[in-house]
């Protein structure tokens, strides 16, 4: 069994609804970069990556380039081994960064594709613990005002779930102190909460926004300070007295190993798509129970539903609005609070491509 063929994509896909976060401008697209693999016995797995608009074309043009030459041939059942093949050779413009998010979609595939030559689901092959995972709706909301704030919660609820983010990160404290008192308000003590800054303070800033938030229950708040500031991190996760959720923005296993030992997280939040993909993804999830710590996810639910579903310490699935479920045959299902692995084979998720075909780069 070899690898005969790998297709790579790159799709620009509006969203529904413009978003912000106070990291970022007001979005109103994604790119997409997509890759598909295909074995000797004619099976075929596909996985991506997703990154701002106008930042696809990069990971695109190096799974084409530069992975797929080095790819093509290899057994698809060696993962790691290709996996740390391209890790290795890349490694000098690597470790992290564009060749991460890039790994990740072929990585995905790979996985994708050996799920479904054994008919199993990921979370089966992965290891397998429970389908069914907490899941909250990760609402990216910053740019909204407060009524259209509430009423994003209200159809969350409405959609079966029990656990709400809202994003923090107004120009003042004070603003965004009084937007997590309207929620609260409008969800009731029974309503998980939580709350993501995007790197919106300084440490000093951040004390004083989560000791100005204490009263209201969050689960916690996450990504408060740049993602690499680990002693920042010690610092306030010590002193604040709410706890943290970060990593979306961590690249490396060896980066989430850094937040971890230096004590600076409570909630660490792999994201595949950004991370090197399910591979490293695992590796962190158990690294974390080493810590003894819960992991939660960062987008691409319909995939991190399995991995979660396959770690004995799985707390939260992320689940993202981004409009990218329109183009998918089916839709993840979410139950009073919990969202159900599939057990579909592979990741279990089947493109509508000719759908994507008109948001082609």
């Amino acid at each position: 069994m070899k690898i005969d063929r790998i297709e790579t994509t790159l799709y620009q896909v509006p969203l529904p609804t413009p978003i912000q976060a106070a990291s970022t401008a007001v979005m109103h697209a994604f790119d997409l970069v997509m890759v598909r693999v295909a074995d000797s016995d004619g099976a075929t797995g596909c996985g991506y990556t997703v990154m701002h608009a106008g930042q696809g074309a990069g990971a695109a043009v190096l799974v084409e380039k530069n992975f797929t030459p080095l790819t093509l041939g290899e057994d698809p059942r060696c993962i790691e081994r290709i996996w740390a093949n391209l890790w290795r050779t890349h490694h000098y413009v690597g470790r992290g960064g564009l060749v991460s998010f890039a790994l990740a979609a072929l990585d995905t595939a790979l996985w994708d594709l050996r799920g479904r030559t054994l008919g199993e689901p990921l979370w089966r092959l992965l290891g397998g613990y429970s389908p069914k995972v907490r899941a909250y709706a990760g609402n990216i909301d910053l740019n909204f005002p407060v009524p259209e704030l509430l009423d994003g919660a209200s159809r969350s609820l409405a959609a079966g779930f029990k656990s709400i983010k809202m994003r923090l990160g107004k120009p003042t404290l004070r603003e965004d102190v009084a937007r997590v008192e309207a929620m609260r308000s409008h969800l009731g003590a029974d309503i998980e909460l939580m709350s993501d800054a995007n790197e919106a303070w300084r440490p000093d800033q951040a004390i004083r926004a989560f000791r100005a938030l204490q009263p209201y229950d969050l689960v916690w708040i996450e990504e408060p300070l740049r993602p690499d500031d680990y002693a920042g991190y010690a610092h306030l996760r010590a002193n604040g007295g709410i706890p943290i959720a970060a990593g979306e923005n961590l690249h490396t296993l060896a980066e989430f190993n850094n937040l971890m030992t230096a004590g600076g997280v409570d909630f660490p939040e792999p994201d595949l798509t950004t991370c090197g993909g399910i591979t490293v993804w695992m590796k962190i999830a158990h690294l974390a129970q080493a810590h003894g710590l819960p992991v939660t996810s960062h987008g691409a639910h319909e995939v991190h539903v399995h991995l979660l579903a396959a770690a004995p310490n799985a707390s939260y699935l992320e689940v993202h609005g981004f409009g990218l479920e329109q183009y998918m045959a089916q839709r993840l299902t979410i139950d009073e609070g919990y969202a159900i692995a599939p057990d579909r084979p592979g990741h279990g998720i089947e493109f509508d491509f000719d759908a994507l075909a008109v948001h082609q780069q």
